[in-house]
């Protein structure tokens, strides 16, 4: 019997659609997109960092243009009815969003009162409030959370309670904004195939925003691509896209899945540089507690010059409390933290941040004035610096990162992968002796990663020491050392080849082998490690 060819029902239709944030763009961010999102189909939004993608989910579920300063064109309906024929919240609980930065969709304390936050607006029975709250905790793999303060979570914990929150809403189209980019290794497939589990469920519709889009392959129907230009490239299955269209997103500097890439591995590509055999930094004895709870325990470890060290470890296992320690903006509970021999809390302030930089896991939390200029420029006045000096050294940083367009711009009001770049760039004025990175390619595309990796080894090359605290088990594998932390003690420090072998630290650390190991390996049950 002949096959009927069933044309795909949309859940939402983007007609035309221009989107431009008033005063800021000279031309629109996206320009006269048209496309659908069908139901029961898993679409992948790609483009590079700044195109426009977190914008455009916003746009779809009604927030923006209304919630910034924006103007918009063209017209979206969902189901056929235009969005703007919804009340306010309406179509929120329709198009449900897990966004890039988990914190900020969360309006209480704890865990349990975000989630019955969630349950009480749509009108839940007290009854079943709680019942509710242990289901889909369960699900997202945070049983047993219910009292735990959201600011207290790791980053990967709190994208799981954002995900939890949205779930709740029973939402028809579910869209994920980059969700694995702050969870470990193995967290990172088991959120993949619970979206899978999900989405196969309900049949919901789901549009993921994914810069490395590997691991997601098996769930994508489509795969849509806006270009720098704002304007959709293409609308394709992922494999006549990654096939017959290769060129064209190595253009666009998107990251290509690894079985479609000719990309040299990191480890081959970066400049190679010795380290010295003098220690920068030294961590001795460190231990640290919050609020009773032991974060870390008898941590120690030396850092050398020009040596890029790459720490690792499962969500909550304490890497970005040891970075911030070793920047000296947490103080220890015991030992110490000694720069150059002499420790942190004597050094002078000012005479501290020039030696060592920091760069912020959430870059917003370190964004002091209005413009990407002044932002740029704040260090060196302090230090100083001559009005003319500032332009030259602020215009090769702007040039460098990506962000002359952006010259002007409010900081809070680039995209995320703009906003992470910028923050790098305010601690590159001038040439530490260590700098400490918490997850620097998070958001970012394969040019800008790529460029950012060449800048940090050149820095390295002259005798800077990096640290990287990082989920890119890519970026592990071009490390001088890895560090692996465990239930806040230090589990492994030496070469990644010989982490790599240590299958049963690197399942218990919830890591994985790199793409160049993997390749040849078909990974099998999430836990069956990393191969």
């Amino acid at each position: 019997m002949e096959q009927l060819n069933v044309q795909p029902k949309p859940v939402i239709e983007v007609r035309d659609y221009s989107f431009s944030y008033e005063e800021i763009d000279e031309q629109p961010l996206f320009n006269r997109l048209s496309f659908a999102l069908n139901e029961n189909e898993v679409t992948l939004l790609m483009g590079a960092s700044g195109a426009g993608k977190s914008s455009l989910a916003l746009c779809l579920n009604g927030l923006y243009p209304d919630a910034v300063e924006g103007t918009a064109t063209g017209d979206i309906y969902f189901h056929g009815r235009h969005i703007s024929e919804f009340e306010k919240g309406e179509l929120n609980q329709e198009i449900g969003i897990v966004f890039q930065d988990p914190e900020s969709q969360f309006c209480m304390i704890t865990v349990d009162d975000e989630l019955a936050f969630t349950l009480e607006n749509r009108k839940f029975p007290a009854s079943e409030i709680k019942g509710r709250i242990k289901e889909v905790l369960k699900a997202v793999g945070m049983e047993g959370f219910e009292q735990n303060k959201i600011h207290e979570l790791s980053g990967g914990q709190k994208q799981k309670i954002a995900l939890a929150a949205v779930l709740l809403l029973e939402p028809e189209m579910l869209i994920l904004d980059e969700p694995t980019a702050n969870l470990d290794p193995v967290s990172s497939l088991e959120f993949i195939e619970l979206v899978q589990e999900i989405q196969e469920e309900r049949g919901m519709s789901v549009l993921i925003i994914e810069h490395q889009a590997d691991d997601w392959l098996e769930l994508i129907d489509r795969v849509l691509v806006i270009g720098r230009d704002g304007q959709l490239l293409a609308d394709d299955t992922p494999e006549r896209l990654l096939t017959e269209q290769k060129q064209l997103l190595e253009q666009e500097g998107v990251f290509l899945p690894r079985a479609y890439s000719d990309a040299k591995d990191l480890r081959d590509v970066l400049p190679i540089a010795a380290p010295s055999e003098e220690s920068v930094l030294s961590v001795d004895g460190l231990a640290f507690s919050r609020k009773k709870q032991q974060v870390l325990e008898d941590v120690s470890m030396d850092i050398r010059g020009g040596e890029f060290v790459a720490i690792v470890g499962e969500n909550g296992a304490g890497k970005s409390t040891l970075l911030q320690l070793m920047a000296g903006l947490l103080t220890p509970s015991k030992g110490n933290v000694l720069l150059s021999g002499r420790k942190l809390e004597k050094w002078d302030e000012n005479e501290l941040r020039k030696r060592l930089g920091f760069v912020f896991q959430n870059p917003e939390h370190q964004f002091i004035t209005d413009t990407v200029y002044e932002e740029l420029t704040f260090g060196m006045r302090l230090n100083g610096y001559a009005e003319e000096e500032m332009e030259q050294a602020a215009g090769e940083l702007m040039r460098q990162f990506h962000l002359e367009k952006q010259h002007d711009s409010n900081p809070f009001s680039l995209s995320g992968g703009q906003k992470r770049r910028l923050s790098v760039a305010t601690v590159l004025d001038e040439t530490p002796d260590i700098l400490l990175f918490d997850e620097p390619t998070f958001g970012q595309d394969a040019a800008t990663t790529a460029e950012l990796m060449h800048y940090v080894m050149e820095l390295k090359s002259k005798g800077t020491a990096i640290v990287f605290v990082t989920h890119d088990m890519d970026i592990v594998d071009a490390a001088d050392r890895v560090s692996v932390l465990q239930h806040g003690k230090l589990a492994y420090d030496g070469s990644p080849e010989k982490l790599w072998e240590k299958e049963e630290l690197l399942q218990e650390a919830r890591l994985r082998l790199p793409a160049r190991m993997r390749l040849d390996r078909k990974e099998g049950v999430v836990y069956d490690l990393i191969h």
